[in-house]
């Protein structure tokens, strides 16, 4: 059988090196940051209509993202990115569940490419319509030094 380790842990807890590194505290034993982000709910959303929910700073990184809402968004798709990549973290994801907070992303490549090296401003791509009256909430987890 054989041991390996998480990339976070090797040279700090697999013995590789002497004295061992110091673990990268963006990743290991970060804090938790949250942003919680409220649709107006005097807008209607129309097809590819964008959001913004918020900022992730140099050094962060996207840990999850969930959505809540007291509607079901049916057929409609969330991505949520940037407006050089809009399905960054999350691509077409549906939105179904009411009232429960559901994680959308983010997706893996996203997780492993690492603590972010230029701050990012975050937006919701709808891919359909979501009337006014809906309540949606968006919320942001993040590891964090601060």
């Amino acid at each position: 059988m054989a041991t390996y380790y998480a990339k976070q842990f090797v040279g700090v807890a697999d013995g590789t090196k002497i004295p061992a590194d110091k673990a990268d505290g963006r990743q290991i034993g970060a804090t938790k940051g949250v942003t919680v982000a409220t649709k107006d709910n005097t807008n209607a959303l129309a097809n590819n209509d964008l959001v913004y929910i918020g900022k992730l700073r140099v050094g962060e990184l996207l840990t999850d993202l969930k959505g809540l809402t007291d509607t079901s968004f049916g057929a409609v798709t969330i991505s949520v990115g940037t407006l050089a990549d809009p399905v960054k973290y999350v691509n077409a994801a549906t939105l179904t569940a009411v009232n429960v907070p559901t994680s959308l992303g983010p997706k893996a490549a996203a997780l492993a490419a690492g603590p972010l090296t230029a701050d990012e401003d975050l937006y919701v791509k709808v891919s359909g319509a979501v009337p006014a009256v809906v309540v949606a909430h968006w919320m942001i987890e993040r590891a964090c030094i601060h």
